[in-house]
């Protein structure tokens, strides 16, 4: 019975100690980011600037079609759903306050974040992974050049910017083409229910989806710029890391979402 207690007591801290290292290491690799990408040098470097274009491209380019298609589908569900709650309850101001709430402020980031986790995110972590296991990141240390600034810092600005611009694009499509459906069908006008939306919708609100819409993001890409960077020199192990990175920053966003809604709560 000891023995087991104490075999448990090693591997709580054991896991413990990996936690602590993991949480300094990542703390480390972001603040070595930001401090390079404040500096602003890398605008006046092309080879940096050329893959925080080819990244945009690839992340936010590429992945507009499916961010709009998603919308779509989850814009008229959810917009014909609170429409008939709220005609249910003969109370049509309700329209503005749900969508403002649910489709706007919790839907939109987690759903676009995810669709750039599942597109984006393995390969991000593959071609990290692969830079690794070919040695990329020793030859830029011995030409003196900074990992920080042409590997990691472009990835994570791209992928937070085109988080941020595509949670807006998600919005715009949501509700408009949302609304204008459930119009065509339903015993509402197009232009009151766009008036409800608004009057529904303050300023903090938005300030919200902006929060939101970077910041889940760029916690998914600090996730998995880590896991691409742990990968070594075994190639086989890419995969692996690959799909620790999803789930993990799936799991750090949707800690994140809850913390910021008992804050919330709280104030």
């Amino acid at each position: 019975m000891i023995h087991q207690l104490h075999s448990r007591a090693d591997q709580l801290g054991s896991l413990a100690l990996h936690l602590f290292s993991e949480i300094h290491r990542i703390f480390q690799m972001t603040t070595s980011m930001m401090s390079v990408g404040l500096r602003m040098s890398w605008l006046s470097k092309p080879a940096v600037t050329n893959i925080v274009f080819r990244q945009i491209y690839f992340t936010g380019v590429q992945g507009l079609p499916w961010v709009i298609l998603v919308a779509l589908g989850v814009g008229v569900l959810a917009v014909y759903n609170i429409v008939d709650f709220a005609k249910s309850i003969q109370d049509m101001s309700l329209i503005g306050r749900l969508i403002s709430s649910l489709l706007v402020n919790e839907v939109a980031p987690l759903i676009v974040t995810i669709l750039l986790l599942s597109r984006s995110g393995v390969a991000m972590v593959t071609e990290l992974g692969t830079m690794h296991v070919r040695g990329e990141d020793l030859t830029l240390r011995s030409m003196g050049i900074s990992v920080q600034e042409y590997l990691l810092w472009p990835r994570l600005m791209a992928f937070t910017l085109c988080g941020l611009i595509l949670t807006f694009v998600f919005v715009f499509v949501s509700i408009w083409l949302g609304g204008l459906l459930v119009s065509l069908s339903y015993e509402i006008n197009f232009i009151d229910f766009l008036i409800e939306v608004r009057r529904g919708t303050s300023f903090n609100e938005i300030l919200m989806l902006i929060l939101k819409g970077s910041l889940y993001p760029m916690l998914s890409a600090i996730m998995l710029l880590n896991r691409g960077c742990r990968v070594g020199r075994e190639p086989n192990l890419i995969p692996v890391h690959a799909t620790q990175g999803v789930l993990g920053a799936l799991m750090l966003i949707l800690m994140s979402d809850a913390i910021i809604a008992i804050i919330q709560g709280l104030s």
